[in-house]
């Protein structure tokens, strides 16, 4: 009997499918198939094109000679980075929105379509709370000029160089080469080293035997022909005096101020000087010693 009922099922599905085969219907889906792909593929590409030109046209309204219009506007260089990269955010969000509408206007009606944006807009405004505290936050990162693109900060125990300052996020590389993506919302404590001059802070340890009036007159010395040889340093270091008396040192501290980005630099060419100087002056740079008493002896003997 169960045989019979499928032997009827399956005669009547090929009935049904040599009428949809025999009559227009076939024709009109495949019409209807063949032009939604064909709208597909001129929506991606039209839209492709318009991308690509509004890019350009970005690209090519920020390409001006910021000392034309810093007297009007107040720009500099990096704010100027910073619009640009923003104003390429919002186009991306942009174009990337009217195309998802209209590939679905490719399959949904109009109507249909209005509504259903109406109601993901209401659902997404209660659910994305934390995408509209990113871009409130995004806006004021931009015009409250905290950090521009190409800034050298420290976010969050993340150091590195700013590549990118969109709506939701910032992207910085570090100095190992990784972006970090950190959402607008997530930034808490900023440190900016590129918006002022730089201090180069030194602590340089000499032995408790060393001449100490020697040494400090030695530093200053250094500090003398260093601010003749580097051009960014734009004061002579000063020599502050003694910082710390250590376990097994006394700690002599030397600041220079320095162009913005350049006081790691200048701290290691400042010890090289330091070393070198120090070597041939005999001043003791501490070092670890091991005393070593051995038994029936009066004085110890030295490792």
């Amino acid at each position: 009997m169960s045989y019979l009922n499928l032997l009827f099922l399956s005669n009547v599905l090929a009935d049904k499918i040599q009428n949809f085969l025999a009559t227009d219907q076939l024709n009109t889906f495949l019409i209807n198939a063949g032009f939604k792909i064909v709208s597909v593929i001129l929506i991606l590409v039209i839209m492709s094109i318009i991308r690509k030109l509004g890019k350009n046209m970005i690209k090519k309204a920020f390409a001006v000679n910021i000392e034309r219009i810093q007297k009007v506007t107040g720009g500099t260089e990096r704010r100027k980075e910073t619009f640009e990269s923003l104003a390429l955010n919002i186009w991306r969000y942009a174009v990337n929105i009217v195309l998802i509408l209209w590939l679905l206007s490719v399959f949904v009606s109009l109507d249909k379509l209005l509504v259903a944006s109406s109601a993901l807009v209401v659902v997404i405004g209660f659910a994305a709370k934390s995408m509209l505290d990113d871009i409130t936050m995004g806006f004021f990162i931009i015009f409250e000029d905290l950090f521009s693109v190409g800034d050298f900060i420290e976010i969050d125990g993340n150091t590195g160089t700013v590549t990118e300052i969109g709506l939701r996020s910032v992207k910085i590389r570090v100095l190992t080469g990784e972006i970090v993506i950190i959402p607008n919302g997530n930034i808490g404590k900023v440190i900016n080293h590129s918006v002022s001059n730089g201090q180069a802070v030194l602590d340089i340890g000499i032995a408790y035997e060393a001449d100490l009036d020697k040494a400090i007159s030695v530093l200053q010395k250094v500090a003398s022909e260093a601010f003749n040889q580097y051009d960014d340093i734009l004061q002579v270091p000063q020599v502050l005096g003694v910082q710390e008396l250590a376990d097994s040192a006394v700690v002599i501290r030397m600041i220079a101020e320095v162009s913005p980005l350049q006081q790691w630099h200048i701290q290691r060419e400042l010890r090289r000087l330091i070393k070198l100087t120090f070597d041939r002056e005999n001043i003791e740079i501490p070092y670890s010693k091991m005393m070593v008493y051995q038994k029936n002896e009066g004085s110890p003997s030295h490792e």
